[in-house]
């Protein structure tokens, strides 16, 4: 029999109500006064007419981070780190919260209307599994997925990957930018796209 120091992470995730001026000062309240102790409860220092409700689920998600064998006088002789579970979860969130900000908007689809400043630029692959430089032009959601519309750098031709299959759509730094081109879109719009 081995030895294993298995490290895990478990997370709570849910929501607080908050009263507060702005984003800003819900941020500060969340995180300056609201928490969990182990062993204890979800809790705040704050008034009741200023955390009005929170919702959590009783039981963590539990994720896998590594794996170390220990061998003789406690030495490690093998170290495997688990990232898949973590990256796969990272991509869901995102894609969430870009649903959840066209949501907001009574949005499914976006357009970019200022590319030329700053677009987000991904690679995209034809059947041939030939790459090509493209920006962002758009995005659309539904309940399951994502569509990433693009337009090629040289050509100008219009494609579109979809998640999880292909790049465009499911690397997890180019959603985090769409995602950011979404929510200053919106800021600066007022919803119209």
């Amino acid at each position: 029999m081995a030895k294993y120091d298995v490290r895990v992470r478990y997370t709570f995730e849910g929501t607080y109500k908050v009263v507060a001026e702005d984003r800003d000062e819900a941020e500060r309240i969340v995180t300056e006064d609201c928490g969990l102790v182990l062993g204890g409860n979800i809790h705040t220092t704050r008034d009741d007419d200023e955390v009005t409700e929170w919702r959590f689920s009783s039981h963590p998600d539990m994720q896998i981070l590594s794996f170390r064998e220990r061998v003789d006088k406690g030495k490690v002789r093998y170290t495997s780190m688990c990232f898949s579970d973590r990256i796969e979860e990272l991509r869901k969130d995102i894609i969430e919260a870009i649903r959840q900000l066209l949501d907001a908007h009574g949005l499914k689809k976006i357009t970019f209307t200022d590319n030329e400043e700053d677009p987000v630029w991904i690679i995209w692959f034809d059947d041939n599994v030939e790459p090509y430089e493209c920006y962002v032009t758009g995005i659309e959601v539904t309940d399951k997925h994502i569509t990433v519309l693009a337009t090629i750098k040289d050509s100008m031709e219009e494609v579109c990957s979809q998640a999880p299959f292909e790049l465009g759509a499911s690397n997890i730094d180019w959603l985090n930018q769409m995602y950011e081109a979404v929510r200053l879109q919106l800021e600066n719009t007022n919803g119209n796209s």
